[in-house]
């Protein structure tokens, strides 16, 4: 899969640099960020994440906004696992390295926040996790739609039987806006099953306590009722971990809480 991919350059005139951001540079404050965005979206229509990715760049820090599997007209026809996904941020994560950064901080808004937790799991080694209106939930979406449900449990009888490779269509909810994705039943079942690794549920719990967590709610989303119980609090257990609730929708949240996102990756203790 050819990779395209937003990198949001650095201020051309350092004189507007604060000194606090100049200050933290020389620190040592060599961070790199990876932002995804969310489902059906793309790099383009995430402002909010070129907005946190700007901020971070003015204050000394690498920032990358990657175009994901995920994004526009790509959902729906997906072809990659999760873990395949994972690979592909290891490769934005040795970009960064390539520029100087030496440590990693993984976020998102809805799918691509789910996916920086996911990420943070299976790998254990970034600095801190930025979740903005975490999305995608396939626990929920299987126990309130049947023909989901019923998707999910086919495919996995497929994996097991040794028809993962084959072709394979099924439902997904967006929002509650039903779609279909058309794949294999090994990468739907990887999105779709209630306790894989796209499942924030599932996976929030295993997230290790050397790795501070933001999680940023806005109180307009689906999510917001279930969001700090459901996901913030089996995570949470570093003590620089944060949760934000913010007067904003799903598709805004990480707008609204742009440079509180920076000032907390800019805070995170040295490892």
């Amino acid at each position: 899969m050819k990779r395209r991919h937003f990198v949001v350059g650095a201020t051309a005139a350092t004189a507007l640099v604060s000194a606090t951001d100049r200050a933290f540079a020389q620190a040592g404050g060599k961070l790199g960020v990876i932002l995804m965005h969310g489902k059906q979206s793309s790099p383009g229509k995430a402002a909010g994440l070129r907005d946190i990715a700007s901020k971070l760049e003015s204050a000394g820090m690498k920032a990358v906004a990657p175009s994901m599997p995920w994004g526009e007209g790509g959902w729906e026809r997906i072809s990659v696992t999760v873990p395949q996904v994972f690979d592909m941020i290891d490769g934005y994560a040795a970009q960064l390295r390539g520029q100087g950064a030496q440590r990693i901080v993984v976020g998102g808004q809805s799918l691509g926040a789910n996916m920086a937790l996911a990420y943070a799991v299976a790998r254990q080694n970034v600095a801190g996790v930025v979740m903005a209106a975490p999305g995608h939930q396939p626990g929920f979406s299987s126990r309130n739609n049947p023909a989901i449900k019923e998707a999910v449990d086919k495919a996995a009888a497929m994996v097991q039987a040794g028809q993962g490779a084959q072709p394979f269509s099924g439902g997904d909810d967006n929002q509650g806006v039903t779609t279909r994705i058309s794949t294999t039943a090994a990468v739907y079942l990887s999105w779709m099953s209630p306790r894989g690794e796209a499942s924030m549920t599932a996976q929030a719990p295993l997230l290790p306590a050397s790795i501070p967590l933001m999680l940023i709610i806005g109180t307009k989303d689906p999510a917001y009722g279930m969001a700090e119980k459901a996901i913030y609090k089996p995570a949470a257990k570093n003590p620089y971990s944060k949760y934000l609730v913010v007067e904003a929708g799903h598709r805004d949240t990480d707008f609204a809480a742009s440079q509180r996102v920076v000032d907390w990756i800019k805070g995170l203790p040295a490892n």
